[in-house]
């Protein structure tokens, strides 16, 4: 990651290039800013820092003074000079104490970034150039991984791909391999030494955020890439045994430009894991019919769940758990997986910070005891807040209140507010007709007819205009539900009112 400090007494530069920089890389790093040299050198030099990009007009101490003084404590910072001054002298100034770039106010936005670019590149390969192992390879993984997520256009990633000497195959079978370790399983130190002779031996080989570890496979055929593929799975059976990892391999391609569409089969296979012992080959070509789909009654948990009916809720889990796992290796995950989703979305109840964690664990998790942990750790604190909510009505159903009573002429029904609220629309109506005491529709319906009331006791508005501004479009429907609700056609209730 590049890292780089912004010197300028002028705060619209500095936040312009902060905005500039942060959506042109996530890969670099703002250590901080700075109003003028001094300021610079005195909370900054003595931090790690790849690129400096400084204005030379400061007080206290300009950029040529800073950039002298900071090579004397960082040689191999980078410097790019920003001025709105043109004088030749300052140009020949700066080069002479070595800068990367003169960049004049008002900035040249394309101009900047490709010399950020360059020296980007600069500092990676001076990391490859002098030996720094670690460096050099947690540089070049990172390239590699936002490569594979589809976040490196093609012709980036060729520059990045000279940059680290690494082949690009063309017309050669290519595959990959996803080989990621049981956690707690007591192989760290093997788990390491298997890493670096993975390195030594692929070229195509990194370690993701969370230190799993990718290869790129490539052979002229398929019989060369299943070659290598029993060699790896050998090689780790030998180390640290094959039950104390998954191993997922994507389908047979052309070419390296292949591997970021392997890498998303491989992800669609992660679920794959919760069918699986550890060290099954899990193949995208050889994946089993799934014969087993969970049973799931929206309805009975959403009244358990409403009725707050804790131990019925947990029976319900238990009975769900113990179920799959009867059916576990002929079980579709991917439903298993939809179905405790569901239920998530039922007990986070429009809190979709909380929703959003739950379904992550959900999405990673590599085993059922892992899946139902997370479900058990979700469904206390539910009880545990529905205690305190018992002498008021839920933080929800306040919510859709508040909502109804600013949008009622707009079109909504419990299908709309569920997902608007991150809410399951069962568990919403349900919840709405204990806390309420009445179905949502009647609710909606009640509130509409009770404006429309207003109006034509208020006012000598058209019927059609009342009925329009109190959420109604069908003029017979309108009718039916007031009559239904007062007793009266709209014409005859204003009448009477008018009478009285």
């Amino acid at each position: 990651m590049l890292k780089m400090l912004l010197v300028d007494d002028e705060p619209l530069i500095v936040q312009g290039l902060q905005a500039v920089i942060k959506e042109f890389d996530e890969d670099i790093e703002i250590i901080g800013t700075a109003k003028n040299g001094m300021e610079a050198l005195t909370h900054f030099v003595s931090r790690p820092c790849d690129l400096v990009i400084t204005d030379i007009k400061m007080p206290k101490m300009d950029g040529l003074q800073l950039i002298e003084a900071w090579k004397k404590e960082q040689p191999e910072t980078k410097f790019i000079v920003l001025s709105g001054f043109q004088e030749f002298e300052y140009v020949k100034r700066g080069l002479s104490i070595g800068i990367e770039n003169y960049l004049l106010k008002p900035l040249n936005e394309m101009e900047l970034l490709e010399t950020i670019t360059q020296i980007k590149e600069k500092v990676e390969a001076d990391f490859q150039t002098t030996g720094d192992d670690a460096a050099y390879y947690i540089l070049r993984d990172n390239a590699l991984w936002r490569w594979l997520n589809d976040r490196i256009g093609t012709e980036d990633w060729k520059e990045r791909m000279a940059l680290y000497k690494m082949p690009l195959a063309k017309d050669q079978q290519t595959a990959l391999v996803w080989i990621q370790p049981i956690r707690h399983s007591g192989k760290q130190d093997a788990w390491r030494d298997l890493q670096s002779e993975f390195r030594e031996e692929y070229p195509f080989m990194l370690l993701n955020p969370e230190e799993e570890i990718l290869i790129g496979l490539m052979a002229d055929n398929e019989a060369d890439i299943a070659a290598q593929i029993e060699a790896i799975y050998d090689n780790i059976s030998e180390n640290i045994g094959t039950g104390a990892c998954f191993f997922l391999m994507s389908e047979a391609g052309i070419g390296t430009a292949y591997f970021p569409k392997a890498f998303r089969q491989l992800e669609q296979l992660l679920q794959e894991r919760l069918v699986v012992s550890p060290g099954t080959l899990i193949a995208a070509d050889k994946i089993m019919p799934h014969r087993w789909r969970p049973n799931f009654s929206q309805h009975q948990l959403a009244r358990a769940l409403v009725l707050r009916e804790k131990e019925e809720t947990l029976a319900w889990l238990d009975n769900f758990f113990t179920e799959w796992e009867a059916h576990l290796y002929e079980s579709d995950p991917h439903q298993v997986i939809r179905v405790l989703s569901e239920v998530a979305l039922m007990m986070s109840e429009s809190d979709p910070e909380q929703l959003l964690t739950v379904i992550r664990r959900l999405d990673g998790a590599a085993t059922p005891c892992e899946l139902k942990t997370t479900m058990f750790e979700l469904m206390h604190p539910f009880f545990d807040r529905k205690q305190h909510d018992d002498n008021s009505k839920s933080p929800i159903i306040q919510k859709i209140l508040s909502y109804v009573a600013e949008h009622f002429t707009e079109g909504m029904s419990l299908k709309t507010l569920s997902a608007k609220f991150h809410i399951n629309a069962v568990y919403l109506g349900q919840l709405f007709q204990k806390e309420v005491g009445v179905h949502f529709s009647d609710y909606l319906n009640q509130f509409r007819v009770n404006h429309a009331k207003e109006i034509l006791m208020s006012t000598k508005q058209p019927v059609t205009g009342i009925a329009e501004e109190s959420g109604y479009t069908d003029m017979a429907y309108f009718y039916r539900q007031f009559k239904k609700y007062t007793g009266y056609t709209p014409n005859g209730f204003r009448k009477r009112e008018q009478a009285q």
